[in-house]
This record gives structure tokens, C-alpha cells and sequence, in this order.
């Protein structure tokens, strides 16, 4: 059923703004600040990691249908997602982009046109390199093996999930993204259609079995995202520079101590973060910086002490770095704390 037809014979008014949404289950909030934006993920467990310099400009929209969320994210720098998932419940997320190449979940390439991912809801991790624009889908396990049930659906069970990302035929994708993108349009501009009391039956009845039907009923290598092949290096590298944001590290060491080569971890990196290997241990010392900034007493912090315990010994280089990933000097940050 049309969802914009529904709505345009109901007798709801147009939403103008965030303060002329009245109904609560309806959350519709936007950033131009990278720590309010890291706070507002934070209750949920969730790390989030700012990797392209560059002011914030962030959406996010969550529409609850009964036990249904529909959770849109939107980000005009690249970013790394990561964090606990929530148990109990499955997800299912989509990447609305045109670009083949640009998204990871799990550090497996998503395709925007076809992949369904996230599923396996017992932790994240998405890399939007340069950006990007992704809806989710969360619900209690229960309400969806209900309908999957009703639907015969018993392979989607949790040898399913364990996958995590699977494909879908375009013209299936078309049809969950046509749905979407008009449930997200009365999110934002009519919320209060949706406390008609039958909205609820309405779009899980809708929105569930359109879900499950397009999912492929024969499974097979095809359906399944394939992880990069540099995957288990890039995952291995991450760990090590984390472990060393104190210590000196070049790139050659950190190949040697992968027993790698040192252009498979750029190639890797590239592909991944969009960035290379020293660009991506530079922006994980500047937010661990930042964060100790956050947490200091400012009479009793040195900040050029402080950023060379980090491997920044050039004040002009490093202020010159802080402020161009964050927007402002070192010492604003230690300012906005006092």
C-alpha cells in the first residue's frame, strides 16, 4: 500500500520545523558539532571516529513504530562507526549512495544498489570514508522470525544472521528504498499521521513481508558479501596502531611486525578509511588528544606536553592538524572545559 496515499487522506498538518514536532516517538535532531554528535552515539556504546577534516554537518531521524525503529543517519564527513549492538534485536541497514565502492561494514565492501547488512545485531562497525547517507532497521528478533514464519521463511534463521551482509536483486532493493524514502518523507514533514492508531498494523504489515520477500530464498555464494581480501590485515594492523598511540611507529615497522608489505597496508588502508596507514594512526592520536583535552583541568595542562606524549613534537604542525580536523585550536578545546 502507498504510504504518501494513506497519509494524504488523513487530515494530519505538515511539520515546519523540529520544535513543530509533537509526536515523541519521533526524534529528529541535526549537528554541526563533532563532540555532540560522538555524545548523542556514546549512551548507546557506540565510538564514533571523525576521519576527513572539515566542519560537521550531521541528520538524524528515528521514527518508533510500535516495536519498530526506522533510524536514519546522515554525515558529510567520512566516519568510523563501532560499537555494541543490542541484544535481543535484529537490524537491517542500507547505504543510499550511487557509489560502488565507498562503504564497509565489518570491512567487507557494500554495494548501495543490492546489499542488505547488519543483521547479526551483536556489534557494529560501518567506515563511510568520505560521508554518506544510511538507514537501519531495528526490531526485536521475535517480531521479525513471526513474520518470517508466517511467511515460510525457516532459512532465515540464525545461520542467516551469522552472514551479516546478504544481496538483493536491484529491482527488490528498488522496492524497500521506494518504501523507505516515503516513510522517511512523512517522518520528517508529517509525524503526527503517525499516531493514527492503525499506522502501526499498517506499515509492519507492510514493511516486514516486503522485507523478508526480497531476501533471496536459495542462498548461495552469490547472495553473501565476500570480505576484502586485505580484511584480516587491516583488522590486525588497526589493533596494533591502537595498542601503540604513545609509541613511536612507522609504517615499515608495522608492515615488518604484520609480516606484511608495506603497499598492501597502503593499498588496504586506502580502500578501507580512504586514508593511508600514518594518515589513520595520525587521526586516531588527534582524537585520543582531544579526548585527554576534554578531560584535563586546564591549569594543570600542558598542551604541547601533552600532544608529544602522542608523537606531536612540532606545536606549529600539530595545531595547524588539530584545528583543521576539528575546527578549532587545542587550546579552545581546554578553554570549552573550563
Amino acid at each position: 500500500m502507498s504510504l504518501l496515499m494513506d497519509a494524504n487522506n488523513s487530515q494530519t498538518t505538515q511539520a515546519k520545523d523540529e520544535q513543530g514536532i509533537s509526536n515523541p516517538k519521533i526524534i529528529s535532531k541535526s549537528f554541526t558539532d563533532v563532540d555532540n554528535f560522538k555524545e548523542f552515539f556514546k549512551y548507546k556504546n557506540k565510538e564514533i571516529i571523525q576521519l576527513t577534516p572539515g566542519s560537521l554537518q550531521a541528520e538524524f531521524l528515528s521514527i518508533q513504530i510500535g516495536d519498530i525503529f526506522f533510524i536514519c543517519n546522515q554525515v558529510n564527513q567520512g566516519f568510523q562507526f563501532s560499537g555494541d549492538g543490542t541484544k535481543g534485536c535484529i537490524s537491517f541497514a542500507i547505504v543510499w549512495s550511487e557509489n560502488e565502492r565507498e562503504y564497509y561494514s565489518f570491512r567487507h565492501p557494500v554495494k548501495p544498489q543490492r546489499t542488505v547488512f547488519g543483521f547479526n545485531n551483536t556489534e557494529a562497525h560501518v567506515v563511510f570514508p568520505q560521508g554518506g547517507a544510511l538507514t537501519q532497521i531495528f526490531m526485536p528478533a521475535k517480531t521479525f522470525h513471526a513474520y518470517a514464519n508466517q511467511l515460510q521463511r525457516h532459512d532465515l534463521d540464525d545461520n542467516f544472521r551469522s552472514k551479516n551482509h546478504v544481496n538483493l536483486v536491484l529491482t527488490g532493493m528498488k522496492e524497500i528504498k521506494d518504501y523507505l524514502k516515503q516513510l522517511i518523507w512523512l517522518g520528517a514533514h508529517k509525524p503526527n499521521w503517525f499516531q493514527n492508531p492503525h499506522i502501526e498494523k499498517l506499515v509492519t504489515d507492510d514493511f516486514l513481508p516486503l522485507l523478508i520477500s526480497n531476501i533471496p530464498i536459495k542462498l548461495n555464494s552469490k547472495c553473501f558479501v565476500k570480505p576484502s581480501r586485505r580484511a584480516k590485515l587491516i583488522s590486525q594492523a588497526e589493533r596494533k596502531m591502537l595498542a601503540n598511540l604513545e609509541k613511536p611507529l612507522t609504517l615499515k615497522q608495522l608492515a615488518e611486525n604484520l609480516g606484511s608489505s608495506s603497499s598492501a597496508l597502503l593499498y588496504g588502508f586506502q580502500d578501507l578509511f580512504g586514508i593511508s596507514p600514518m594518515r589513520y594512526l595520525k587521526v586516531r592520536r588527534l582524537n585520543a588528544v582531544r579526548q585527554r583535552l576534554k578531560a584535563s583541568e586546564p591549569e594543570n595542562c600542558t598542551i604541547f606536553f601533552l600532544a608529544s606524549e602522542f608523537g606531536f613534537y612540532s606545536p606549529s604542525h600539530f595545531s595547524r592538524d588539530y584545528k583543521a580536523m576539528f575546527g578549532e585550536l587545542p587550546s579552545e578545546t581546554l578553554r570549552k572545559k573550563a
